[in-house]
């Protein structure tokens, strides 16, 4: 990584409407709505979902 590049965590958000979870997605596709933050948070390395940090304690 160069210094130029800015490292940034992932933001888990979740859809108020269908309560999908997305990593980065402002919006969810289906609904058209604007998701809420959850939180700091990634990929699931095992079934790929989106997971927030808070989850894991």
């Amino acid at each position: 990584m160069s210094a130029s590049t800015d490292a940034r965590a992932d933001v888990i958000y979740e859809c108020p409407e269908c309560e999908t979870r997305y990593v980065n997605e402002r919006r969810c596709p289906d609904c058209n709505l604007f998701t809420r933050r959850i939180g700091p948070g990634g990929t699931c390395p095992h079934c790929d979902e989106p997971v927030a940090q808070a989850d894991l304690t």
